[in-house]
């Protein structure tokens, strides 16, 4: 299941585009919510492959009129945890369209059940509400450049000691010159 089973084209409605991963790879979104999260999954190291509208699934809604739903992407992951297949949406449309879109969602935990994988709404507030799309946004800019080997070892060390951390507080940490942060970063 590495090809989408409907493509994302250009919308007037919202924002659509592509994400280039670190891995060579590339995934379509068709909102700035779903290109977020690409980029969250972009830096963590456990994802393997992302599958941008992996599966359509058939299924009858409570009036038993047949109905079809394709969830936004399937993640497969590195460390042979089950693939999870999300589900991408702000807070207020699933609120208000929640009689709708509750049968689409009942009837993909059946199917990632039955395919033994785990199936997840992720919206506004684990993508954008915590500091993991900033620090993305952030690193973007600076990980295709040359690496410093002993800069990268301190920053390395000094990472360890402090934990999760955010990119200006790791520096700080490492660097009481303001230069050699600047040359770090």
């Amino acid at each position: 299941m590495n090809r989408p089973v409907r493509v994302i084209g250009t919308n007037r409605r919202s924002l659509t585009g592509q994400v280039s991963f670190l891995r060579g790879s590339t995934c379509n979104f068709e909102s700035s919510l779903e290109r977020d999260f690409l980029m969250i999954l972009d830096f963590d190291p456990l994802v393997a492959t992302v599958c941008e509208q992996p599966l359509t699934l058939k299924y009858q809604d409570d009036d038993r009129k047949r109905r079809q739903y394709t969830p936004d992407m399937l993640v497969t992951y590195s460390d042979e945890a089950a693939p999870i297949l999300y589900e991408v949406k702000y807070r207020e449309d699933l609120r208000e369209n929640w009689h709708i879109m509750k049968p689409k969602f009942q009837a993909a935990i059946r199917y990632c059940k039955q395919q033994g994988w785990g199936f997840r709404i992720v919206t506004e507030r684990e993508i954008r509400g915590t500091g993991l799309l900033n620090n993305a946004r952030f690193l973007r800019a600076y990980r295709d450049l040359a690496e410093d080997s002993a800069t990268a070892t301190h920053l390395a060390r000094t990472l360890a000691v402090l934990g999760e951390t955010t990119p200006e507080i790791l520096l700080t940490a490492a660097y009481a010159n303001e230069e050699k942060r600047m040359c770090a970063l």
